[in-house]
């Protein structure tokens, strides 16, 4: 069930996700910059870049657990004052601020650069407006689960990660094998428009706090989290040893849309649930973690 009250087992692993964002940069930095390919220390590092892939989509599931909560009271008003504009306004700074950075010390006329490195900062901060995208969608979303039919949630789901991740792989597949012949691209461009990117996240974070997962279900779950986590290790490696091939860069090493990262965060959500929803912590320990 959900309710009003503090859930500590997210709280854990909000600071765990937290913690994830950071050590994913940093890993995937050294493992471009640092270490010699192929080694013992880069493999290592492949393995741990593969496993911080979690940290997007459970992020987008926690968020999902509150803003679906049909006891919260959210309204158009405070979903755009209170969260969108907010954001907003975070992700325009960061954008600025990266690009005062980027261009300190830069001579001669650098306006157009700047503007270019605008922009570029914009995409490197992506997951902000795809999080305003979701918290925009929200009061669409909540009388969807409020019905509470599992079978109409878990068909939404289905339809919103099908598109939003595998469709996308499909196509760089095709640019790779097809590039002069994409019908792929060609239908998936048009029924992608009314996807919501990372929806099926954003909805499976409610659905697994409201209706739980069955024994058998949390089985194959768990049993895919741990293939995608070998796959995106093995395609990351791929992907630096045969770098012209669009496939590898976008369905492991450089992104987080994708149905590996999807399972991965998914399976990590349910038995970080499973094994810490029941533990009694102490108060001082829950203060700790609420302030982390």
């Amino acid at each position: 069930m959900i309710n009003a009250k503090r859930i500590v087992w997210l709280d854990i692993l909000r600071v765990f996700s937290a913690f994830a964002i950071v050590s994913l940069h940093v890993s995937s930095y050294y493992l471009e910059n640092s270490i010699p390919f192929g080694s013992a220390s880069w493999c290592l590092t492949d393995l741990y870049l593969a496993f911080t892939r979690f940290a997007v989509p459970v992020f987008v599931m926690m968020s999902g657990v509150f803003f679906l909560n049909p006891e919260k009271e959210i309204t158009l008003g405070n979903i755009f004052k209170k969260y969108v504009f907010r954001m907003l306004t975070v992700w325009l700074g960061w954008a600025a601020l990266r690009t005062l950075i980027v261009n300190i010390g830069v001579g001669g006329d650098p306006m157009e650069k700047w503007a270019m490195d605008f922009f570029v900062s914009l995409q490197w901060y992506w997951f902000l407006p795809m999080i305003m995208g979701l918290y925009i969608f929200t009061p669409l979303l909540r009388p969807l689960v409020a019905t509470g039919t599992r079978t109409l949630l878990v068909y939404f789901m289905v339809i919103s990660l099908f598109l939003a991740t595998v469709c996308p792989v499909l196509e760089e597949v095709e640019k790779a094998l097809l590039p002069n012949w994409l019908p792929i691209s060609s239908f998936t461009n048009l029924i992608k428009i009314p996807c919501l990117i990372f929806g099926a996240h954003f909805v499976f974070g409610y659905y697994v706090c409201k209706f739980g997962i069955g024994r058998r279900a949390k089985k194959w779950l768990y049993a895919g989290a741990w293939a995608s986590l070998l796959l995106m290790t093995a395609g990351t490696y791929a992907y630096f040893n045969v770098r012209p091939n669009p496939f590898y860069k976008y369905a492991t090493f450089g992104a987080s849309i994708t149905p590996f990262a999807f399972l991965l965060g998914a399976g990590l959500f349910v038995w970080v649930k499973e094994h810490l929803e029941k533990v009694h912590f102490f108060d001082k320990a829950v203060s700790l973690i609420q302030h982390l």
